[in-house]
């Protein structure tokens, strides 16, 4: 179901069961996903071509995700976001640190929910919860390498552009439901690169830069057309991604820009900082990259943030250059968890080890229940779930695999340029079927 939202004195012509209105005159779109039962937002505007690319995207797209986490307050259960994202293989299990902003005490317990709403199986090593207490004044995010990092100013961009040099500035600059997503052009770009300038302090030495945004559906729902292509041969094929170093299936990904890279410009050229793990589609989620400034003069840093074409939508970038304030952190083992038939499962969830929360059938459920630390007066507090794990999507593809083609993904820009081309070829269709009726 869509919800579309226009101004007031739009010309809206209705003809039978057809209704006309000026894509001018859309001021927001909601797509209600009804089996899933969220709410996607997509705005209109400045961002015209980026807001169509969006409604395509979510029209022709199905859920492919990872597992879900849900946290619960007295009053309301909260999806927060999704667990280690990306992790489609055993070698690229990794640890996973989501804010869980909507979390409160109940009961004196901090409680959360895992759960598996999708065709995978999804096993989870480790849960716990991070909770820091800190400056009322500083908000706390916890990078992928579990740093916990203080922001006391962050500072919006100078100036922000796109891949062709349009200001995107106004998506970036507030949370809010305006954003930015690739402009796709029947060109051969295949990398989005977003290129942002910022006021550097005197005297400062390194930076933070914080980033809001999760990767599309489309980028989700093309892998899973990549694994579809092995036909008959995609459980072997699972076997084989599974025998494979994290060293390749990392470097793969990174070639085909499926993290978001970022790049720092220097004295002596691009230099690259690090990347953004993928945090999934259901929700955005608010990331950092700590990184040095040597190498960089003057008074302005500019950074590039390059992913692959239609990968990421992003809705906020900034930067701080604060040192990270003082903190006390506990970390809080689960207390007593258990799955959706009441079976406890505590000790798959309590360490990092070899066992595992095995969630293979949509609909199951794992309840955790935590202690929550005494407060400390005169702090303000944030609870970050430390997760850690892998996940298999469950394709049914027959038929023979078009070896020729797959083989040809293993080069850098492949499945980004095969994901671009797949985009255009279904925006070409859907105009020549629009244009005949």
């Amino acid at each position: 179901m869509m919800h579309i939202y226009v101004a007031p004195d739009s010309a809206i012509i209705a003809v039978g069961n057809k209704i006309s209105i000026p894509v001018a005159n859309v001021a927001k779109a909601e797509i209600f996903k009804v089996e899933a039962g969220r709410t996607i937002t997509a705005v209109a505007g400045a961002a015209a071509g980026a807001f169509w690319t969006y409604i395509i995207i979510v029209l022709i797209t199905k859920g492919i995700s990872c597992p879900y986490v849900y946290s619960e307050s007295a009053a309301d259960i909260t999806l927060e976001g999704e667990l280690y994202s990306g992790a489609t293989a055993t070698p690229i299990e990794r640890d996973d640190y989501i804010t869980l902003k909507a979390i409160s005490p109940v009961d004196n317990q901090y409680k959360i929910r895992i759960t598996n709403e999708v065709q995978e199986i999804q096993n989870t090593n480790l849960a716990e919860l991070l909770v820091f207490d800190h400056p009322a004044d500083a908000e706390i995010v916890v990078d992928k390498y579990g740093v916990a990092h203080s922001m006391t100013d962050i500072r919006q961009p100078l100036s922000a552009t796109n891949a062709y040099g349009k200001s995107i500035l106004a998506e970036l600059t507030d949370y809010d439901s305006k954003r930015h997503i690739s402009e796709i052009r029947d060109d051969a770009l295949l990398m989005d690169t977003i290129s942002l300038s910022f006021d550097r302090p005197a005297n400062s030495d390194r930076a933070k830069l914080v980033i809001s945004g999760k990767n599309t559906m489309w980028l989700d729902y093309m892998f899973a057309q990549l694994s579809d292509m092995f036909g008959n041969k995609y459980d072997e094929w699972v076997k084989i991604r599974n025998r494979r170093s994290r060293e390749d299936l990392l470097q793969w990904s990174l070639d085909q820009g499926i993290p978001l890279a970022v790049w720092l410009e220097t004295n002596t050229g691009l230099r690259f900082v690090d990347y953004y793990n993928v945090p999934g589609p259901a929700r955005d989620k608010k990331d950092v990259l700590h990184f040095d400034l040597s190498g960089v003069s003057g008074d302005k840093v500019n950074v590039k943030l390059v992913s692959g074409i239609l990968f990421w939508e992003l809705d906020f970038a900034g930067m701080d250059f604060t040192a990270d304030r003082e903190m006390a952190k506990s970390v809080v083992s689960v207390e007593y968890a258990a799955d959706e038939t009441g079976k406890e499962v505590t000790p798959l969830l309590r360490a990092d080890d070899d066992m595992y929360l095995v969630q293979p059938l949509i609909n199951n459920e794992a309840r955790l229940t935590f202690k929550t630390p005494p407060a400390v007066p005169g702090t303000g507090r944030t609870v970050v779930l430390h997760s850690k794990g892998n996940y298999e999507p469950i394709r049914t593809a027959t038929g023979k695999p078009d070896m020729k083609l797959l083989v040809s993904m293993r080069q850098p820009g492949m499945f980004t340029g095969f994901a671009k081309n797949h985009f255009l070829k279904y925006y070409a269709n859907r105009k020549t079927s629009e244009k005949a009726h």
